[in-house]
């Protein structure tokens, strides 16, 4: 396997990283629209606003779709320093009887800077999004347990009615 062709992997993985890290932004970012209105209700104001079963199916399905592309994010971006790593690795083994050895030298370390520069840069636009999505997934859960709770308590109620008559 060509040095280029490694390199050139690397490139193209930083641009489709970088597509899934808007579709996750934008994701994550509809999910703590969803959540904030609501998640007043947990520290009381709008205590009578009471989320709807769509509501719930929304919250549910928009947690679900921005945690598997934040998770899909992650997982590429930290595959770069082991492809850089896997750069160095082919280019030293080709050097070991080339006379090139300055060239291979030259490359692997072209590969790795490539790999370890491409997770920097992912990390960091990472630290953007990372908390939002941590508290936006925990006000999710909470809301939807929340309201699990209430159904589970109107129709206890309602059950309890009917043994009543």
């Amino acid at each position: 396997m060509s040095l280029d062709v490694i390199t050139l992997f690397i490139v193209l993985m930083s641009a489709f990283n970088a597509i899934i890290y808007v579709k996750a932004f934008i994701k994550i970012k509809r999910l703590d629209e969803i959540v904030h209105p609501k998640s007043d209700r947990r520290v009381g104001m709008q205590a009578n606003m009471a989320i709807t079963d769509d509501d719930c199916a929304e919250l549910s399905k928009s947690s679900d779709s921005a945690a598997r592309s934040y998770t899909l994010f992650t997982n590429i971006t930290a595959m770069f320093p082991l492809l850089g790593i896997f750069g160095t690795v082919v280019s030293l083994m080709k050097s070991s009887g080339s006379d090139d050895l300055s060239a291979n030298f030259s490359m692997a370390l072209m590969t790795t800077a490539a790999g370890l520069i491409a997770a920097m840069i992912f990390k960091l636009l990472d630290s953007f999004i990372s908390s939002t999505l941590d508290r936006a997934l925990d006000e999710a859960d909470y809301l939807i347990h929340e309201h699990d709770e209430e159904k589970r308590k109107k129709y206890a109620a309602q059950a309890e009615a009917r043994h009543r008559y």
